[in-house]
């Protein structure tokens, strides 16, 4: 007597469902992922050499150099005492108020973190001070 083997079924890799169920994580992982907040930008002018008639009053260029350490430790020109974040803006305020252009340069360490530079930057920005320039710090320093 001999036996009928049963055929074998083939397997076949059912695309459609895995199409669902991808299409589904896609939806899932966009909408619950956190976009990138995109920066605003802050432009810095660098200040212009003009020639000075003789004739006019002319003001003294005030020139600022804000040394930035941490957000607790900003150092304007050199002084001995530091600022902080706020007390910084309320002397940049200050400064605004005047009406007298000035011209800030900021420095900061190596391994300072850039939000504490850009808080600075943001102190004179609001202040409405224009002319704001990077300086690198040498590296003998």
């Amino acid at each position: 007597m001999k036996l009928h083997r049963r055929a074998l079924k083939q397997g076949r890799v059912e695309i459609i469902p895995m199409i669902d169920t991808i299409l589904i994580l896609l939806i899932f992982y966009m909408s619950f992922s956190s976009f990138k907040v995109t920066e605003k930008r802050i432009d810095a002018q660098m200040p212009l050499l003009r020639k000075v008639s003789t004739g006019a009053v002319t003001k003294v260029p005030l020139d600022f150099t804000l040394h930035v350490y941490n957000k607790d430790r900003i150092v304007v020109n050199n002084g001995a005492t530091p600022f902080d974040m706020d007390t910084l803006r309320d002397a940049m305020m200050t400064l605004a108020s005047i009406g007298q252009e000035a011209t800030v340069i900021i420095e900061a360490e190596p391994d300072t973190s850039y939000e504490d530079v850009i808080g600075a930057l943001d102190a004179c920005a609001q202040a409405n001070l224009k002319k704001v320039a990077f300086r690198p710090i040498p590296g003998d320093q």
